[in-house]
């Protein structure tokens, strides 16, 4: 038996598995798990609890963690990729339930805080200096999505088709038309889900499940053990060498009702009755992967794959000699369009040696745009777009991080 479960966010997943009754000649174990991410840790967890302890995790990096990866940067640690636990009621509310992921991080003593957007700056491009609150329509836009939610729950009782979220917020009112209006637009919802509302489910996004049903607090991790501590925390009872390989990679998967084998570069073969892939739906939808199935997987997986799309929320960290921006959380700035740099986030406030650095977050094309090209090119624009908003400066780029999850064989996206 083979099951594929890949990660939409840490513990949610998708589970497709064929019927067999489970019987290989040699196994290794019972159970066989591709990828140490928060998918495959939580799967073994699960499986942990509940009496299943003979079990093997396949990892090809030097360290469990999947996309929580912290990476040294200017003395402290910087999270290359996920970096807020979303969804966080600190009302205490009933309305809410308890996520389990905040449940967690308690639980280990993840350090952060809580981010707080109403201190944002967002600076006209045209150099006219900082934007007052009136001018980015806030009230409306989230107006506007609120009317959408409740749109999407009457279409999808009434069994209407669904639509995107844009033409969902047309209806309520909101069409951007200036830059700053332009600004609020990617914020609001690229800022979160890495694509445009232009071409995102009304259905799977309004109300956001998220929010809607554990808080509508964000916490930014800052603990310079990592996000990662997270799944080691979690693997706590069964993480140990006989049971966690590391630094092994799969080149082929071979698997019938009855059995599923991995073998690694190394030309050293796994065997369980049961697999669980937990690679992300990037690596799913790559050609070249499938082709190390044998059999090949049947097509109805295969279409099943192809439904989804794998987003990049880009990330990059530049260090300068010196601080020259404003302190403060989050720092926007208005374009034309969604081509542009809209995001910087300041992080010397969060750490005692006051790094001078700050990153910008890149979506959709412009995040695949800047991924593929030169760094030198990168810094130029970098520089140009804080030069747009505090004019010329002395200060220069000692260092700078571009995390690869667009290229990366082991990702190819970064949800």
């Amino acid at each position: 038996m083979f099951i594929f479960s890949f990660a939409a966010a840490l513990f949610a997943t998708l589970v497709v598995a064929c019927r067999g009754e489970g019987a290989c000649e040699s196994p290794d174990a019972d159970v066989l798990i591709l990828g140490a991410g928060m998918s495959g840790i939580a799967a073994a967890k699960t499986l942990y609890d509940n009496g299943v302890t003979n079990f093997i995790i396949l990892e090809a990096r030097d360290e469990i963690g999947g996309r929580l990866r912290a990476v040294d940067f200017a003395g402290v640690k910087v999270e290359a990729g996920a970096n807020w636990i979303e969804g966080i009621d600190t009302t205490g509310s009933a309305e809410y339930e308890a996520n389990p992921i905040w449940t967690l991080a308690q639980q280990c003593g993840l350090q952060g805080k809580f981010s707080d957007y109403d201190t944002m700056l967002v600076y006209s491009d045209n150099g006219s200096g900082v934007l007052k609150p009136n001018d980015l329509r806030r009230d409306d836009i989230e107006s506007a999505y609120e009317g959408a939610a409740k749109d999407s729950i009457a279409m999808q009782e009434a069994g209407e088709p669904d639509t995107t979220v844009r033409a969902a917020l047309i209806n309520n009112g909101w069409t951007p038309v200036t830059e700053a209006d332009n600004f609020i637009d990617s914020f609001e919802f690229d800022f979160c889900f890495a694509e445009p509302p232009d071409n995102t489910s009304l259905y799977r996004t309004q109300p956001t499940p998220t929010y809607d049903i554990f808080g509508e607090e964000d916490f930014f991790v800052t603990d310079q053990r990592g996000y990662a501590y997270l799944a080691e925390c979690l693997g706590a009872e069964f993480l140990n060498d006989d049971r966690l390989r590391l630094n092994t990679t799969v080149n082929l998967i071979e698997y019938t009702d009855d059995c599923v084998c991995a073998t690694d570069f190394n030309e050293v073969k796994y065997c369980a009755n049961y697999g669980i892939y937990t690679f992300s739906i990037g690596v799913l939808q790559d050609e070249e992967i499938n082709q190390k199935f044998e059999p090949d997987l049947p097509q109805y997986k295969i279409d099943a794959f192809e439904i989804f799309s794998s987003a990049l929320f880009l990330k990059i960290f530049v260090e300068f000699n010196e601080t020259f921006w404003d302190n403060v959380e989050f720092i926007g700035r208005t374009s034309r369009g969604r081509e542009d740099y809209p995001i910087f986030q300041p992080i010397g406030q969060f750490f005692d040696s006051k790094p001078n650095v700050i990153f910008a977050t890149l979506t959709g094309e412009t995040a695949y745009r800047v991924a593929a090209q030169d760094i030198e090119v990168t810094k130029q624009e970098i520089r140009d777009a804080l030069v747009s908003m505090y004019g010329e400066f002395q200060a220069e780029i000692v260092n700078i991080l571009v995390p690869d999850w667009a290229s990366n064989s082991l990702y190819l996206g970064a949800y």
